[in-house]
């Protein structure tokens, strides 16, 4: 489908924070009901889409059918206030460029603040409309029982009009029949099958925001029947999209935010009776409708509040980074994808040393030195097999391992600060005026610095306004300040001076020794008659005290052909196909936030993954999953890019692999309760290559256990030649397939 026709029918899925075709396409299918605003609100998502991309505002929003689908419902409410003719079709085409124009401004205003402009645009735009049009005579009032009984009988003469009719008065359960009311009143329609066609899509794009669509409901219509208030199907669209938003969406679905969404109901009574009152004016001119601005006061006072917390606790998470599915944004969360820092600025910090050292004090470990505004620092020492961190008596400061060892930098930045020509202090003596001894501060960029002292005297090799690269020898690690023995401190600041308050912050990759209990179980391993200790991968996290770390050193070969940077193309072809059989093209793209995908020109298959130089991780996929790329992104789903002796099985999300009843129970229950888990586990064939292999195989396997047993999803080998991905065997369910891959130089 061309990128234009996927954003219009987009507009309609993004009415529920979406982008799920079937959802879509019931939508659309649903608001042609009512078959003159249908096709306005298709004119109307149509034009959005086109003034966007000819306007040049943001691909990303637009493709995503962000800023179009606005003007969608736009084109869905004028029929509801005027009458068919050449003065509506103008409306239209003006309310839709109206509706983009608000959306652009407000999605920069309102997204600087971490906050979506919602339906907002919609609202204003109508409001400026329905003023505007009390000036224009043309303007005829809708009669929309006439003209919908008027097109019924051109289109099939009177018995449809009478089987339409009929089905239009089907007495419906009155909770039902309202509830069903309510959401089709979200596509400005008041009819049970329309909103029967809309629940039949919202439960197929997601069963969580069903079943907060259902709480919601419920809870409003007790809410009326205990207040005695009307029913007023119209405005209960607003309880389910606000609990919907806060429960499900812009926080990950958990029985915390389920409560968030219940708490939002009362809060959405308040705004909605309050617009309605304030709009209708006492004089009984013709007022201004609420339309969705109570969800949209709603969903924006619970964000808002949600990212002013100071400790946001673990219960109540904002959603990092959206997915367009409450299970999708569950689920990666659920696998570790949300580990990486929210914050798109975010800068991948590196262990500021080589080789081996033992972490002494880290973040609130209730060491002697790091306390309070200094807590969430770091302490390194090396040390031998029996933790001992000198040879001979230790009265020397040549004695202490880590003594002179180089110090690098942990990113890239400029030098902010440099003391250099502090001495060190004789073992056992500190220097408690000059608490940081000699150090180096680094600004990598506004508001976040790293520190490091108690260098070594006069080894600093820097400059104040240096530029650095990451792995850069800054100094040699000392025994300056206070340091009573040779050891480096590592902190993270958002202030340039010396001895600023702490922040956390994680580093990007680094390997942890495995605990002796660990080791003694797997058996150490012995290659090239050299002991090696296990060690395990950790990403975006920090050093506890007692830990013992290493910067990953990524094997060449392996570290360039993952090394996919914007604009690297794939040829893919089946391996049993002659080699003038058409593949498919692969390339990697960057989106606004800088994040990279996989787009398969063939299919429109996308994978986004991560390459922060020591692990190639996907971290989402949207396609078939009988694509070639869906084959890859199970094949490939976390590479480290180094060799580890024993590879440990990692989360993969709970969408992967699952049967469709078992699939929707698990979706249903999954806020609450998880059962299936699915796991991928990589492994290198023929052991520990060298920098120098050119020849490398790597094996992986998915599994996904549920009641206590475990099924066997996906089995691949990925294999590597001279730098380059070579080619994927795999099998599944059955289904064997071969390709081969080469990359475009």
């Amino acid at each position: 489908m061309p990128a234009y026709l996927r954003a219009v029918l987009r507009s309609y899925s993004m009415l529920f924070f979406s982008q799920h075709r079937g959802l879509a396409g019931l939508l659309l299918l649903a608001t042609l009901a009512s078959p003159g605003a249908g096709a306005a609100g298709l004119a109307a998502a149509g034009l959005a889409v086109a003034g966007a991309r000819l306007g040049g505002f943001r691909r990303d929003y637009t493709d995503l059918g962000a800023y179009s689908f606005n003007a969608l419902l736009v084109g869905l409410a004028l029929p509801l206030y005027f009458a068919p003719g050449p003065a509506l079709a103008a409306l239209v085409l003006v309310g839709a460029g109206v509706a983009l124009l608000l959306s652009v401004a407000l999605g920069g205003w309102l997204g600087a603040r971490g906050l979506p402009f919602l339906s907002i645009p919609f609202v204003l735009t109508m409001w400026l409309l329905l003023l505007g049009s009390r000036q224009v005579p043309q303007l005829l009032p809708a009669e929309p029982s006439a003209f919908w009984l008027n097109t019924l009988y051109a289109v099939g003469g009177p018995r449809l009009v009478s089987e339409t009719t009929w089905l239009h008065e089907l007495s419906w359960p009155a909770a039902l029949g309202t509830y069903l009311r309510a959401l089709s009143a979200v596509l400005l329609q008041d009819n049970p099958w329309v909103g029967l066609l809309v629940a039949a899509g919202l439960l197929g794009h997601s069963r969580i925001a069903f079943s907060l669509s259902v709480l919601a409901f419920g809870g409003a219509w007790g809410l009326a029947r205990l207040t005695g208030t009307p029913d007023a199907y119209d405005l209960g669209a607003n309880y389910i999209m606000a609990a919907v938003a806060v429960g499900a969406v812009f926080a990950l679905p958990s029985a915390a935010s389920y409560g968030w969404g219940a708490l939002s109901l009362p809060v959405t009574a308040v705004f909605l009776t309050s617009l309605d009152a304030g709009l209708r004016p006492a004089s009984g001119a013709a007022g201004l409708p609420a339309l969705s601005l109570p969800y949209c006061l709603t969903s924006l006072l619970f964000l808002y509040v949600l990212l002013l917390r100071e400790k946001p606790g673990k219960r109540l998470i904002l959603t990092p980074v959206q997915r367009y599915s409450p299970e999708a944004n569950l689920y990666a969360h659920l696998a570790g994808l949300s580990r990486r820092p929210a914050d798109p600025t975010y800068v991948p910090l590196a262990l500021p040393f080589l080789g081996e050292w033992r972490c002494t004090q880290g973040y609130a470990d209730g060491g002697p030195t790091h306390q309070g505004p200094w807590g969430q620092a770091l302490d390194f020492v090396v040390a031998d097999p029996d933790g001992r961190t000198y040879e001979n008596e230790g009265l020397l400061l040549s004695d202490y391992y880590c003594y002179n060892k180089p110090v690098l930098a942990p990113a890239d930045g400029v030098v902010e600060e440099v003391i250099e020509h502090l001495p060190d202090n004789p073992i056992g003596q500190v220097d408690t005026r000059q608490n940081w001894g000699n150090t180096v501060v680094l600004r990598h960029r506004a508001g976040l610095y790293t520190q490091l002292s108690h260098l070594r005297a006069h080894s600093v090799r820097v400059r104040p306004g240096q530029a650095v690269r990451r792995g850069e020898v800054l100094a040699a690690c000392g025994s300056s300040g206070r340091s009573p023995e040779p050891h480096l401190h590592f902190q993270v600041q958002a202030a340039p001076a010396i001895g600023s308050p702490t922040v956390a912050y994680p580093l990007a990759d680094f390997l942890v020794q495995k605990p002796a209990s660990q080791r003694a179980t797997t058996r150490a391993i012995i290659l090239n008659s050299t002991f090696v200790i296990p060690h395990s991968l950790k990403t975006y996290a920090v050093p506890h005290a007692g830990d013992v770390v290493r910067p990953p050193v990524p094997q060449p070969q392996l570290a360039r052909a993952l090394r996919l940077p914007p604009g690297q193309v794939l040829e893919v072809r089946l391996a049993e196909a002659p080699a003038s059989a058409p593949g498919q093209r692969w390339e990697v793209f960057t989106n606004a936030y800088n994040a990279r995908y996989l787009r398969c020109h063939s299919t429109g298959a996308v994978a986004y993954f991560e390459q922060d130089g020591a692990v190639l991780q996907f971290t989402a996929y949207y396609g078939s999953p009988q694509a070639a790329l869906y084959w890859f992104y199970l094949a490939a789903y976390r590479v480290p890019l180094l060799h580890l002796p024993q590879p440990e099985a990692v989360a993969l999300p709970l969408s992967v692999g699952r049967r469709w009843g078992l699939s929707w129970l698990q979706d249903a229950l999954a806020p609450f309760a998880r059962f299936v888990r699915p796991s991928y586990r990589l492994r290198w064939e023929g052991g520990d290559p060298g920098p120098t292999a050119r020849s490398l195989r790597l094996r992986s396997e998915v599994q996904v256990a549920y009641f206590g047993r475990e099924h066997l999803v996906q089995q691949a080998e990925l294999t590597v030649q001279d730098g380059q991905l070579a080619s994927l065997t795999a099998q599944r369910g059955g289904q064997a397939v071969g390709f081969l891959l080469k990359a475009e130089l």
